[in-house]
């Protein structure tokens, strides 16, 4: 288990920066419903943080049944927020077959995952959907506004600009980032190796940094512009 993740580095942002929750929040429950299109059934969550989210879901009429977060930390916070938690990697965690309606991964929790786990992984997720099942994953991609301004700081070691945007759109300086930034064209490819054909896509988060929190911005169709985009496979 990581215990690299506190609480604050979520819960304080979130707080201070309610339009990109919101935001974030209205594309995760347009990826889970199809955009209004379904129930979302019996719900998993991988790497749900503090379970912030899926506490906006709930009061939002989204029960969310079971969450996976191998953070110790993050998972005492979901865990207090009512949830229930397992607190594990997703790889780790078996699944029967047919028994989840509705998986999704918030926060690009999968790009701490390699290739070569991550291909199983959705293969096993395929096999572990019921038949009309999704699995959402939400990313920030890393040609997006956010994700090259994330990658940028990485070789930043002086206060700049860059650092001062990052505060206004991203959690800190100090916030562990994932190891993998892939496309989502390339997760795309690993879901279909898995199995999946229907693949849908939407996004939010289009305005430049500065400007995100001013208001809510609505959810679109596509990939190719926002900072938060939601890849979503049906089974």
């Amino acid at each position: 288990m990581t215990d690299a993740f506190r609480h604050e580095y979520f819960d304080d942002f979130e707080r201070d920066h309610p339009n990109i929750f919101a935001s974030k929040l209205k594309l995760l429950e347009t990826a889970i419903t199809l955009d209004g299109a379904r129930e979302t059934g019996y719900t998993v969550s991988v790497g749900a943080g503090t379970g912030s989210y899926e506490a906006a879901l709930r009061a939002d009429g989204f029960e969310v049944d079971r969450i996976i977060e191998p953070s110790a930390n993050l998972a005492a916070e979901a865990r207090a927020r009512g949830f229930d938690v397992t607190e594990a990697f997703a790889q780790d965690v078996p699944f029967e077959d047919s028994s989840i309606d509705t998986m999704f991964y918030n926060g690009s929790a999968f790009g701490f995952i390699d290739e070569a786990t991550l291909c199983d992984l959705f293969s096993a997720h395929y096999r572990q959907l019921k038949p009309g099942g999704v699995l959402a994953l939400l990313d920030v991609p890393p040609a997006s506004a956010l994700g090259l301004a994330v990658q940028a700081s990485f070789l930043i070691t002086q206060e700049s600009y860059i650092s001062e945007v990052l505060r206004s759109s991203w959690y800190s300086a100090d916030t562990p980032h994932k190891e993998y930034w892939r496309t989502t064209d390339e997760y795309r490819a690993l879901l279909e190796s898995g199995g999946f054909t229907r693949l849908l896509t939407w996004q939010t988060l289009r305005r430049h940094l500065i400007y995100q929190n001013e208001s809510v911005e609505p959810v679109v169709q596509g990939y190719q512009e926002g900072s938060y985009v939601a890849l979503v496979a049906v089974k």
